[in-house]
This record gives C-alpha cells, sequence and structure tokens, in this order.
C-alpha cells in the first residue's frame, strides 16, 4: 500500500490485468492501449519507428534491450512488464 501512496506503484483496472495474464496480446500493446497511445504517439516519445512497433506487438520481432528499455520508459512499465515469457 505505501508504494501506491508514494507512486512508486499504480493499480491497473482489472481488465488489464487480466489482458496481460491471459498472454494473448504482446504486453506492449496491452500497456500502449492502457496508456492511451497509438503506434505512432509511443514511437515518437520512445524514439522507435511506428513500423517496429506493430513488428513487436505482431511478435514479428522480439526487440532489442534498448529499444524494449526506451519503450518500458515512455510508457512508465518496468521493462520486465514488456517481456514474453
Amino acid at each position: 500500500m505505501c508504494e501506491l501512496a508514494s507512486g512508486e506503484d499504480e493499480a491497473i483496472p482489472a481488465e488489464i490485468a487480466r489482458r496481460l495474464i491471459a498472454g494473448e496480446e504482446h504486453p506492449l500493446k496491452v500497456w500502449r492501449e492502457y496508456r492511451g497511445l497509438t503506434q505512432e504517439a509511443l514511437g515518437s516519445y520512445a524514439g522507435v519507428g511506428k513500423s517496429y512497433i506493430s513488428q513487436i506487438e505482431a511478435g514479428s520481432k522480439s526487440g532489442s534491450v534498448r529499444v524494449l528499455s526506451s519503450l518500458a520508459r515512455a510508457l512508465a512499465v518496468d521493462l520486465d512488464d514488456l517481456l514474453v515469457e
């Protein structure tokens, strides 16, 4: 509870948690949509091309650590939150 109060953590809606746990979508897409960003807007914030984001979300590219780190920063999530198991 202290992490929520201090802003170190955030509560996410149950539907978003369900989507992340289900694993049917890439977590990048789930977080991007939760933050209300288009692929183009996220790419602009993170310095990554829209097509690269599209390929990561579709699973055709895994994304380098550098790119995923930039995307995680832009989405205000941990890098681990974007990794697919």
